[in-house]
């Protein structure tokens, strides 16, 4: 790898790592995310000695807000994501997985989520609580796209040009934060179904009606599931919560173990 090469992927990481600093509330993930980040900047340091590292950070940021060059990305490999239109949310190249992030996440909310409420999916009450939980997740997800796609509209109305480039900043570290929360997201609709399905086909009773067909109200804009049971239409979700974790990628942080 050529030094600008590899100077773009240290940036890139450190950036994101930023994102998930700034996300996490666990102390022990804060501390070792800021020790990569510093481990990080010491390597552009040995890259260019003498430089200031900040102004390099900032030269390759602003490297990334060129318009796009390469074709959006399809799922025709995905069982559950095949369908999914790649919406160009962002024409900057760098948010090229935010683009993809997002048409992920709105197929899921706007044409499956509402399978696992609880008019259709009866859950008991320690479970429906965690539910509930995921709703506020995916609550902050559509807060922090909304905020993501505020900026992106501030740049194309802004005549200065250095505020063009405080906004870009400033949109590239939501987009970070906006792919961690929509990572985190499915992360965990993933865990939570795994976990009820699991205990559903052995004999639990977590989820009240698993044989139940599911039926959909007139008022009801999609019915992907008319027709399969409450228990088939769960299996559906949590393979696309499997599928996007594989297109969404953030870095992971792992668990301290032991005292380091």
């Amino acid at each position: 790898m050529d030094i600008k090469s590899e100077t773009k992927s240290i940036v890139k990481t450190i950036r994101m790592l930023e994102g998930v600093l700034k996300t996490t509330p666990n102390a022990v993930q804060r501390g070792r995310v800021k020790r990569e980040i510093d481990q990080l900047r010491k390597k552009l340091a040995e890259l260019y000695p003498g430089e200031d590292i900040q102004a390099i950070e900032e030269s390759v940021e602003r490297d990334f807000l060129a318009r796009p060059i390469e074709e959006p990305k399809d799922f025709s490999e995905f069982e559950t994501l095949k369908n999914i239109e790649i919406q160009q949310f962002s024409p900057y190249k760098d948010d090229r997985e935010i683009n993809e992030a997002a048409s992920i996440l709105m197929y899921f909310e706007e044409k499956l989520w509402g399978g696992i409420s609880d008019q259709h999916t009866k859950l008991d009450f320690s479970n429906a609580s965690e539910r509930d939980t995921l709703y506020r997740k995916l609550d902050q997800c559509d807060r922090s796209f909304k905020i993501f796609r505020q900026t992106l509209e501030d740049i194309e109305k802004t005549k200065s040009g250095e505020y063009v480039s405080q906004l870009n900043l400033m949109r590239a570290k939501q987009a970070r934060v906006l792919l961690f929360d929509i990572h985190d997201f499915f992360k965990s609709v993933n865990k939570f179904l795994t976990h009820l399905i699991s205990e559903t086909e052995y004999g639990g009773s977590m989820i009240l009606n698993p044989n139940e067909m599911m039926v959909y109200a007139d008022y009801e804009k999609y019915s992907t599931f008319q027709g399969k049971t409450v228990l088939a239409s769960l299996k559906y979700l949590k393979q696309f919560a499997a599928e996007a974790l594989q297109v969404i990628k953030v870095p992971e942080i792992k668990k301290a173990e032991g005292v380091e």
